[in-house]
């Protein structure tokens, strides 16, 4: 009898813990890591894996990979939680995806695209992690086209996680963003290496990029926090990471902002983007 009482107050705990979890909020994170942490010289990046943990996110996106095998991006997100990962290629600036639960339905599209992107199934959420090229307009274009290009033919309309660095900015922050601090930052870019094309016709912001993505109906997860009044959201005026969703998604943001912290301001030239959804 006292064993049937202990399995029972068990299963009990199991139960409500199970509960307690399913109702927590699903936790994405996003961050370009400049060319595989490098500036994170300790051994196993133990600086980077215990600020990962900090956060605990269920999903991470990745880019710039650099450096990094199947086998070494598996070995570094088990360190953080994650038992699961995908790397979209083992050279250049691959895009990763590291995963608390199973990733299915893998795809890893290289073909015409400079650092590929990876679509996949997580849970019941459609991921998708790019790094579109950051040194020409029209090639971005083609990128996000091929992106976009993919995601229609998906059956699944809902549950879409677009992130990463679009290299681009957004049609629906011209308000606000600093024009001419963009222009002479590239155009002194082009100064440089005159196969730099990021300025339409050498002097206007590339908005068609991102306007893609806009008109296929996603929604910008920062921008609509923000605008719905979240205070964290947004502080750059020239940001080029983003977390898109599908319409269904946007509806269940809890929070999305950038993270500002004593980590994020010393080993990366991104800052990474922090998004929960309700269940």
């Amino acid at each position: 009898m006292k064993k049937l009482i202990s399995a029972i107050i068990l299963l009990t705990i199991l139960c409500l813990k199970q509960t307690a979890y399913a109702q927590q909020p699903l936790k994405v994170l996003s961050y370009n890591i400049l060319e595989g942490m490098v500036t994170d010289t300790t051994k196993g990046k133990q600086v980077f894996v215990n600020w990962i943990k900090k956060f605990d996110p269920d999903i991470l996106a990745l880019q710039e990979c650099n450096g990094f095998t199947q086998k070494s991006l598996e070995e570094l997100a088990a360190s953080w939680g994650h038992p699961y990962a995908v790397i979209v290629k083992e050279n250049g600036y691959p895009t990763g995806l590291t995963s608390r639960y199973p990733i299915a339905g893998i795809r890893k599209i290289n073909e015409n695209m400079t650092h590929g992107f990876i679509m996949a199934k997580v849970k019941d959420y459609n991921i998708v992690v790019l790094h579109l090229n950051p040194h020409r307009y029209k090639k971005r274009r083609q990128e996000i086209a091929a992106v976009m290009d993919n995601i229609a033919l998906e059956p699944n309309k809902n549950n879409w996680i677009i992130m990463g660095d679009f290299n681009s900015n957004t049609p629906q922050e011209k308000y606000r963003l600093d024009t001419v601090r963009i222009l002479e930052r590239n155009l002194a870019a082009m100064k440089k290496n005159p196969l730099i094309e990021n300025m339409v016709d050498g002097k206007f912001i590339d908005y068609n990029t991102q306007q893609q993505v806009l008109d296929a109906g996603f929604v910008d997860a920062a921008f609509e926090y923000s605008r719905r009044g979240g205070s964290d959201s947004i502080r750059s005026n020239s940001r080029i990471d983003y977390i898109y969703l599908s319409k269904n998604l946007a509806k269940k943001v809890l929070r999305c902002h950038f993270i500002y912290d004593d980590f994020t301001a010393k080993y990366s030239d991104h800052r990474p983007i922090y998004l929960e959804i309700k269940k």
